[in-house]
């Protein structure tokens, strides 16, 4: 039974899946997912003229062809296939992008990584009434429009912009947004007021956006976020005392935080890791330089299943009272001189203190 449906889902994928090059003659009117991938191509394929029911079209090796051929296969795109639901134009030499692209009602995936010379987006963009991803990292959007805060379905988004500041978030908007990153934003100096409102937020990126310095305490209203990950940050600050007394019974949700390359941290978010200590399990704290303790109250998060430390040279301990973590199944310390010495199994002075761990990793540099 395993075969024969194996067989079936093999023959009905190669009936809706094509690939088109220049010397394609004919495409089977029940193919409803293209790949373009001629990086030669100096027009656009007639066969693609005849077509009407593609769902899904890529387009790869677009920064090999000229703008004009990929201005006519995106314009063939929003003229021909009124029911696309996907469309990746990574790479593309594209300066902009049609306005009549709004008028793709089903688009629910829309793909402008490394699409570098795209500085802005057409007026009709909020038209995408279904679209749920959105990949705009590598772009030369100098700010994020009004247009895609008002994308009420968009629940993945990735973005690079070369502002300062985002745009206030507003009420009502994104209010289905689950994972939101934010890659390579080099001048962004903080997250956009109004992250409060984004109640359905369950995972957040930050890479490489070098002047951010600190996360907004209104991310104590992100019940739901779960995972966060911050890396490349290099004036990031973690630091987020609870100053209400409401912040000290916060039920927050945050299962897993990784921290990595994060040269001006010095101490961890208390209010975000308090307020998911029955939740929280896992913590990743990599090449943190300047962090030389770790709190006391890292006690409290009573749910740590897994705790890695990698090349925090500063870092001379682990918490006293570290077995009050029974949860804790796996540790590994890793490229840190003296919390290795001072934990190893054979002649480390407190190893005893870690010795209930199930799993314990510790390497030195060499």
């Amino acid at each position: 039974m395993h075969d024969l449906v194996h067989d079936l889902a093999l023959d009905v994928s190669q009936k809706e899946c094509k690939t088109v090059n220049s010397e394609t003659e004919t495409v089977d009117e029940n193919v409803r997912h293209l790949l373009l991938c001629d990086e030669k191509l100096v027009e656009v394929p007639r066969v693609l003229e005849e077509m009407k029911n593609a769902r899904t079209v890529i387009i790869q090796y677009a920064s090999k062809r000229s703008k004009i051929v990929d201005k006519s296969l995106i314009n063939l795109c929003v003229s021909n296939f009124k029911y696309l639901r996907s469309l990746e134009l990574r790479n593309s030499p594209l300066t902009a992008l049609p306005n009549s692209i709004g008028t793709l009602k089903h688009l629910r995936e829309l793909d402008l990584g490394g699409c570098r010379r795209i500085r802005e987006l057409p007026r009709s963009f909020d038209k995408l009434r279904s679209l749920q991803s959105l990949f705009l990292e590598y772009t030369g959007l100098k700010q994020l429009p009004d247009s895609v805060q008002r994308l009420i379905e968009l629940r993945h988004l990735v973005i690079t912009i070369k502002a300062t500041h985002l745009k206030e978030i507003r009420a009502g908007c994104w209010t289905s947004l689950q994972y939101l990153v934010l890659y390579e934003c080099s001048k962004l100096q903080c997250l956009p007021e109004g992250m409060q409102y984004l109640k359905s937020l369950r995972t957040l990126v930050l890479n490489y956006c070098d002047c951010l310095v600190s996360l907004p305490r209104s991310m104590k209203f992100l019940t739901k976020l779960e995972h966060v990950r911050i890396k490349f940050c290099m004036s990031m600050n973690l630091k987020m005392e609870a100053e209400e007394e409401e912040d000290k019974h916060l039920q927050l949700s945050l299962k897993t935080l990784s921290l990595d390359y994060l040269y001006a941290l010095t101490d961890l978010p208390r209010l975000l890791l308090q307020g998911s200590s029955s939740t929280l399990q896992q913590l990743q704290i990599s090449r943190c330089p300047n962090l030389s303790v770790l709190p006391a109250w890292l006690l409290n998060l009573t749910s740590l299943h897994e705790l890695e430390i990698v090349k925090c040279e500063n870092l001379l301990a682990l918490p006293e009272g570290i077995d009050r973590l029974t949860n804790l199944k796996e540790l590994t310390i890793d490229e840190c001189l003296e919390l290795s010495k001072r934990y190893r199994e054979n002649g480390g002075e407190d190893w005893h203190k870690i010795a209930y761990i199930q799993k314990v990793v510790i390497k030195d540099e060499d």
